[in-house]
């Protein structure tokens, strides 16, 4: 029997992706210890924490499948999926708790508007989730749904990512840029490797960079504001 070769293209990009998010978290989260800052709530701490323990696990995934261990792959994706709903709930949760706190949004959007973009950087890794879930007997599509997921959440991490760099004023541009080059990696990758742009990016990669400047968009329009409005009464009485 001839073994199969898999990539090396998934480990490397799961780590990319994870070096990313723990950049962009790291001076407010993973090295807040280093500056004066507030301390954190319960519920932000779970949620990092939660996230972290999935962002470990994401790695840990695409190097099983590498070494052919898909045994473990399968058994760790029960974890997984528990993971995902916690990272789901409580990051619903933490933008409505955040609604509710009076700040000043560097996109110059109000408390109410801003939660449009936490809604949708969840929601779409929701449903990238969900999509993977349900393909996880179809690699093809499974492993690509999964790696959108990932990239779907990146934006928080790169526009405090942007902040630390002093570079907000550019994070219209940089946020779903660096979006954008991690689904033109994917692209590229599946192009070399099998002359064929996968749809999977193709659609969901012009998504997830589109939605960017849609939800910048629609946060300012007339018909969301009684919905960011809705979400702000809920958070300030938590």
């Amino acid at each position: 029997m001839v073994a199969v070769t898999r990539s090396s293209f998934y480990p490397w990009i799961a780590i990319a992706l994870g070096v990313v998010i723990i950049a962009g978290f790291s001076r407010t989260y993973y090295l807040r210890f280093l500056a004066d800052l507030p301390p954190m709530t319960l519920l932000v701490h779970v949620h990092g924490l939660v996230f972290t323990a999935w962002l470990a696990l994401f790695i840990a995934q695409t190097r099983f499948i590498a070494a052919h261990r898909v045994d473990l792959h399968m058994r760790l994706g029960i974890a997984g999926v528990g993971l995902a709903i916690i990272i789901t709930a409580t990051g619903l949760w933490t933008v409505v708790i955040q609604a509710g706190t009076p700040a000043v949004r560097p996109t110059g959007l109000t408390n109410t508007q801003h939660t449009l973009i936490g809604l949708t950087s969840i929601g779409l890794f929701a449903v990238f989730m969900a999509l993977g879930l349900a393909t996880r007997r179809r690699g093809a599509l499974h492993k690509r749904y999964m790696v959108l997921a990932m990239i779907a959440i990146l934006s928080p991490a790169t526009a405090r990512l942007m902040t630390a760099l002093d570079l907000g004023e550019y994070r219209s541009v940089f946020v779903p840029g660096v979006a954008a080059a991690f689904v033109i990696a994917c692209l590229v990758h599946d192009w070399r490797r099998y002359r064929v742009l996968h749809p999977v990016y193709v659609i969901g990669g012009a998504v997830i960079v589109a939605s960017w400047p849609w939800r910048n968009m629609a946060a300012r329009q007339e018909w969301y504001q009684p919905v960011g409005e809705w979400i702000a009464r809920v958070g300030a009485g938590y």
